[in-house]
């Protein structure tokens, strides 16, 4: 087999891969978003901040919303995530990792068939989205 063909059957296979993941990832993060939801919103597992206080200050910025009502903010519903609006918000924090779980999988692809220069593409990447849920580079509250 040509080197040239070697390349695009591993291109093709890291293609493969990542569509999967994303496929599956995907589906899973939907059925987990209307799991929290439902969860919230028949009160299956107590909320931290109830819907009709959410309800009442739409209108105000997050931050006047925070300081009101008491609205947990950023990593702080790890260290209580059985309520029902935690476990919306986690849904929506599998959801927006998508692209970091894609990108393991394809890092992976890349590792195995020793391909260097995308291993440290896809390594970096990683790094850096890594680096943003952090909160490393600021900007957050």
């Amino acid at each position: 087999m040509s080197s040239e063909k070697q390349k695009e059957t591993a291109i093709d296979r890291v293609q493969l891969v990542y569509a999967n993941v994303l496929d599956f990832v995907s589906h899973t993060g939907m059925v987990l978003v209307a799991a929290g939801f439902f969860a919230y919103v028949f009160r299956l597992l107590p909320p931290t901040v109830s819907i009709e206080d959410i309800a009442s200050h739409w209108h105000m910025k997050a931050s006047e919303m925070h300081r009101i009502i008491k609205v947990p903010a950023g990593w702080s519903w790890v260290s209580d995530p059985l309520h029902g609006d935690a476990l919306s918000y986690v849904s929506i924090i599998f959801l927006s990792m998508a692209a970091m779980i894609c990108l393991t999988s394809a890092f992976t692809v890349f590792l195995k068939e020793r391909n260097r220069i995308y291993t440290v593409i896809a390594f970096l990447q990683i790094a850096v989205l890594a680096a943003a849920v952090a909160g490393i580079a600021g900007g957050g509250s």
